[in-house]
Order: structure tokens, then sequence, then C-alpha cells
């Protein structure tokens, strides 16, 4: 019974221990992924259009019609 002990904590402890190395975690797919540097690409800057201001015209028939 003593030697199923041992042996139980044994294994639990090399558990424990390898899962805090980096690379077992890498392996085992725990540990987190970072983006390669040069693998990320910057997007361009959002640009308005020149007229973004300027509201359309609407007729003087369509504004008396009532809107659905």
């Amino acid at each position: 019974m003593m030697k199923k002990l041992l042996l139980v904590g044994f294994v639990l402890g090399m558990i424990f221990g390898l899962s805090s190395c980096g690379l077992t975690k890498e392996d085992l797919g725990m540990a987190k992924s970072k983006p390669d540097e040069t693998q990320v690409s910057r997007r361009n800057q959002l640009v308005l259009p020149p007229d973004f201001d300027v509201r359309p015209v609407i007729a003087q028939n369509q504004a008396a019609e009532p809107q659905e």
C-alpha cells in the first residue's frame, strides 16, 4: 500500500514538474502562441472621401410624401 502511494506521488510530482517547463507546455499545446513579428502587417489608415460631409439632396416632392 505504501509503495503504491509513493508511486502515485512520484508520478504526480513528475507530471507537475514537467508541466511547468516551457518546452513541455509547447509540446502539449498548453502554451500561449505569440504572433510572429515578421508576419504581422499593418493596415492602411482609414481615409474619408472628400465629399463625406455633404448631405444628399432630397427633391421637393419626395420630402412632402410620408415615409413608410
